[in-house]
């Protein structure tokens, strides 16, 4: 068995760790092997995404390092038999850190304070919302909609989730499904998150009919993509202070060239697609694929397969 190894996560250490312990696969990083090829783990989108999958006769799985899968064409999959998982649950809990704090980057004023300690002067400022007791909905209840949600509970938020199913869930206080209930709980909402994938149904859903919606005093967090939200609309309502403010760790496009008008707003607090960041995310994608690994070695189902 031939597994071509993305090594630009996981590195050479990590590849001799699983040389040592499957010492029957062989663990490439060759792409001219491409004919070889059985299992592809990689984060790279070019090979799941565009790529052309009779240059992989042998391909069986793909593991992708990657949890939105955006642009996979799952129909050529198909055809071809070949397995597709994603990493869920891998970036969760630092997307979930990111979010908060890009959140409080906001509410308690750091660019100010950052600004006054430049000019070591001492500049209080009274303006701090709070989390505590706020309304929050969350677009999105999958892996990353949940971890923020039970963050959110440490501090006595009422947690909305907005998603196609109905079904309840632990540290969410109600879940939506209709375009009314959605209407209803943006005009509640203290803070708005996006942190759903991006797909046919929600490409730019989040447009100027829904900012303006919008409580004044509404803080706008995209962790989703870049594409779910009409960005012209989010820079519009932001430079005529309809909302308080955006975190954008997502943009359109990516990277968000240094003409774009979203740089010299001061109500923006931009990160460069960098929310999952994590010392611990080689850890946890080592754990993932040693996991699947393992599963589809002993001819058994495989985790968060998607087709």
């Amino acid at each position: 068995m031939v597994v071509y190894l993305d090594l630009n996560f996981l590195g050479d250490p990590n590849r001799k760790l699983l040389v040592s312990r499957y010492p029957n696969i062989e663990f490439i990083n060759d792409k001219s092997r491409c004919k070889e090829i059985d299992i592809l783990v990689t984060f790279n989108p070019s090979f799941v995404i565009g790529s052309d999958l009779s240059f992989y006769p042998r391909l069986k799985w793909i593991q992708y390092f990657s949890a939105g899968f955006n642009g996979v064409d799952f129909e050529s999959l198909k055809k071809r038999n070949i397995i597709f998982s994603n990493a869920q649950n891998i970036f969760s809990k630092s997307i979930a850190e990111d979010v908060f704090t890009k959140i409080l980057y906001f509410n308690r004023n750091v660019k100010h304070d950052i600004d006054s300690m430049k000019d070591k002067s001492w500049r209080p400022v009274s303006y701090h919302p709070e989390l505590t007791n706020s309304n929050v909905l969350i677009l999105g209840v999958g892996s990353i909609g949940k971890e923020i949600a039970k963050r959110l509970k440490a501090f006595e938020a009422t947690v909305v989730g907005y998603r196609r199913n109905s079904k309840q869930e632990d540290y969410f206080d109600n879940i939506i499904t209709s375009n009314s209930e959605l209407e209803v709980a943006l005009k509640n909402a203290d803070y708005v998150i996006l942190a759903l994938p991006l797909n046919e149904n929600t490409q730019y859903m989040f447009n100027k009919t829904k900012f303006d919606l919008m409580k004044k005093s509404s803080l706008f967090i995209n962790v989703a993509r870049g594409k779910v939200v009409n960005q012209d609309d989010l820079y519009n309502a932001l430079k005529n202070k309809q909302i308080r403010g955006a975190g954008l760790d997502v943009t359109d496009p990516e990277p968000l060239p240094s003409s774009d008008p979203l740089w010299n707003l001061d109500n923006v607090f931009i990160t460069p697609h960098n929310a999952s960041s994590s010392i611990y995310m080689k850890e946890r994608l080592m754990g993932l694929l040693t996991m699947n690994l393992d599963l589809y070695i002993s001819n058994k189902p495989i985790k968060y397969r998607i087709v």
